[in-house]
């Protein structure tokens, strides 16, 4: 009879552990993605569609469950960015040039794990200096 008991426990115990080591989004991370979108929103005209609606300024967001968002699944850090085509551009081939912008590359600095970002087809004609 203590069998049963016993093994209950430890499945609880495990459980438990699964849970808490699971981390969602890291906070810096977060509002460094909600700064990044203002940014983006500020540089990037588009006309047909929401820019990264997913990517909300609340709390309890969870940012890795983001449009474009990969995080590391044990310690919650955001390891990519796919951030491609963000106008929906369909004929990206006949973009205008003079829409190109420069991206500012202090925006990356939240992310402490970052390993790809893709910003292709979005007109960055170069990076600022921090700003």
């Amino acid at each position: 009879m203590e069998w049963p008991l016993v093994k209950s426990l430890l499945w609880a115990l495990l459980l438990f552990a699964q849970i808490h080591e699971h981390r969602g989004c890291i906070e810096e991370e977060r509002m460094g993605l909600i700064e990044l979108k203002a940014f983006l929103k500020s540089n990037i005209h588009y006309t047909n569609h929401l820019l990264l609606p997913s990517w909300v300024n609340e709390t309890k967001s969870e940012c890795c469950g983001w449009e474009g968002v990969t995080c590391n699944t044990t310690t919650g850090h955001v390891i990519e960015l796919s951030l491609y085509n963000l106008k929906q551009e369909t004929d990206w081939y006949y973009l205008d040039n003079s829409e190109t912008w420069f991206l500012n590359a202090c925006l990356f600095q939240p992310f402490k794990e970052l390993r790809s970002l893709n910003l292709s087809v979005n007109q960055i004609g170069g990076w600022r200096g921090n700003e």
